[in-house]
């Protein structure tokens, strides 16, 4: 598996109104879309994106929690990533999941913070 880069960084949050308010309104960034299905905001901070989003609307038993911060990290093939870090006893968060844009899935390190795994639709990345 080869990273590509960082696609976005990650907050979670139990009220998406409220922090989308809070990054337009109070710091000035620029929402870039809002995917109401996926309760899932993106603002452009700059040279990467910010996300905000409510994970428990993914349904795979993710509910947001204080320090939910992550980054994702860019990937060629999604699939053969996740293949190589279950050959490597890596826990699963939850799998390959799709949205309009891309496929993306959650993988914890050893200090069980949350890595995500991103692949652009389009190919592109960062």
């Amino acid at each position: 598996m080869k990273i590509r880069g960082t696609d976005f960084v990650y907050y979670q949050t139990g009220d998406i109104d409220r922090s989308i308010a809070f990054y337009r309104d109070t710091l000035g960034l620029e929402l870039g879309g809002y995917y109401e299905q996926m309760r899932w905001a993106e603002f452009d901070a700059g040279n990467t994106t910010l996300v905000l989003n409510d994970p428990s609307i993914l349904g795979v038993g993710i509910e947001p929690r204080p320090g939910g911060g992550a980054a994702a990290l860019a990937v060629e093939d999604l699939s053969a990533a996740m293949d190589e870090l279950q050959g490597k006893e890596v826990t699963v968060v939850f799998p390959i999941q799709e949205s309009p844009i891309c496929h993306l899935a959650c993988i914890e390190d050893p200090d069980g913070n949350h890595v995500w795994l991103h692949q652009r639709k389009d190919g592109t990345f960062g």
